[in-house]
């Protein structure tokens, strides 16, 4: 009997810190990958000041790895929970947007200064990049390994580090980490479903939203012995990184009084996945969890294909209809595979990862700066001390994207409170507007 070969990490401690609920699957999905190959996994979950997750948002977390544990903070904790990590964890994965990935490097600076015993970084996405792509890149560059989902993206990252005269070595691309278990259905569905998963911000326009709901009544009229299915990105009484508008899911509930086969669903979308027969969104990442699964995938083409819809992602795809087609043809694949493992879908990404993260383990870590600032992808270092003089840390890890004059911005909200209470008193509503 041939030996068991070793594991590639064992002996190390991964850490890693998170906040909502698609980054904290993603942190979890890389820990998970980690304690595979031996490590010793914790994932820390940094609850921000009125955003906390809800007890389903961290079960569907937990329900990626049951044996890493899950400890709970406040963000404003995480200068003192990573300060002990030098010298102690081998590695901390970064399980965070542009701006507090940002904002954690700084804080990181300053917890362990120039230490060479610091965890090596690192950073990955938990979705496709369809907006603000080399920017989202750039904001993580500071990682000592950075994952990406496509050999699209990590050209990006080399051209934009490139036009600055930096390393871009620190990429590799993994593929999307949400899809490296998942694999072909074996079995189609005895009465498939058809999903319709929602995103927190698109469409942008409520008219568009409600057209979408309208199309999906008529879709469950026209194929009334398959349930379809209205999947929220989450409840109400839970947070996302990005605005919710959430009255989709209102106007179904009211629409599914009429229409018995038209339903909503908070469930996992993965379970929904393994009864469904076609999946259709507008831009969400979970397309391509339909797509790697062998199920007929649509991408909603109603409403056009822009970069504000994200859909223009798609658009080589083979999986852009619109409702009427949908309607006529729901259940047959269309997307094109080969564009989908250009796209993210990488079996052996784990496997990638892990040996990425080895390699650098091999090698002693260099300070995280010469200074406290961030890596000059940020700006020069004119630039980056301008940003703190003038609004400190929170200044530049948003890139300036923030103004700093928050007080008149107030004072503008309660004119426009004042104003629009008094609307139709003439002279005071002029006045006002003024």
């Amino acid at each position: 009997m041939a030996p068991v070969a070793p594991k590639r990490l064992e002996g190390r401690k991964v850490a890693a810190v998170t906040c909502f609920d698609s980054f904290g699957k993603l942190a979890m999905t890389l820990l998970a990958a980690c304690r595979r190959e031996g490590a010793e996994t914790t994932l820390h979950l940094l609850e921000l000041n009125n955003r906390a997750l809800s007890r389903r948002q961290r079960l569907e977390i937990r329900r990626i790895d049951p044996r890493t544990p899950i400890e709970k903070h406040n963000w404003s904790d995480l200068h003192n929970l990573c300060s002990p990590m030098a010298g102690d964890v081998d590695a901390l994965i970064l399980g965070l947007d542009g701006q507090r990935s940002r904002d954690a490097l700084l804080q990181l600076h300053g917890a362990w200064g120039h230490s060479t015993t610091r965890p090596r970084l690192i950073s990955a996405y938990p979705g496709i990049l369809f907006r603000f792509a080399l920017e989202g890149m750039l904001d993580r560059s500071g990682a000592d390994l950075l994952c990406l989902n496509s050999q699209q993206d990590l050209s990006t990252y080399q051209k934009g580090c490139a036009a600055l005269g930096l390393d871009s070595s620190n990429a590799v691309v993994t593929g999307l980490p949400i899809l490296w278990r998942t694999h072909p259905r074996a079995e189609f569905p005895e009465n498939p479903s058809i999903v319709f998963f929602e995103q927190p911000s698109i469409p942008v326009h409520p008219l568009q939203r409600r057209f979408v709901c309208e199309q999906l009544r008529d879709l469950s009229a026209a194929w009334p012995n398959h349930p379809v299915i209205f999947k929220p990105r989450t409840s109400s009484i839970e947070s996302t990184l990005h605005r919710r508008h959430g009255e989709m899911a209102s106007v179904i509930d009211t629409m599914s009084h009429q229409q018995t086969n038209l339903k909503l669903s908070f469930k996992p979308a993965t379970q929904l996945l393994r009864k469904c027969g076609c999946a259709i969104t507008v831009s969400s990442t979970a397309a391509l969890e339909s797509m790697a699964m062998g199920i007929s995938t649509r991408i909603v083409g109603d409403l056009g294909v822009t970069e504000t819809l994200g859909n223009h992602f798609f658009a080589d795809s083979g999986a852009i209809a619109n409702f009427a087609a949908i309607r006529d043809n729901p259940f047959e694949v269309l997307h094109n595979n080969r564009w989908l493992q250009a796209q993210g879908w990488n079996p052996e990404g784990d496997s990638r990862f892990i040996e990425a993260l080895a390699s650098r383990l091999q090698i002693a870590p260099t300070p995280l700066s010469n200074s406290d600032l961030g890596p000059t992808s940020w700006g020069s270092e004119a630039w980056q001390r301008t940003a703190l003089s003038n609004g400190g840390r929170r200044m530049l890890s948003s890139g300036g994207a923030r103004s700093s004059q928050r007080k008149r911005h107030h004072t503008r909200r309660i004119i426009r409170t004042v104003r629009d209470s008094v609307v139709g008193f003439g002279w005071l509503s002029k006045l006002l507007r003024k």
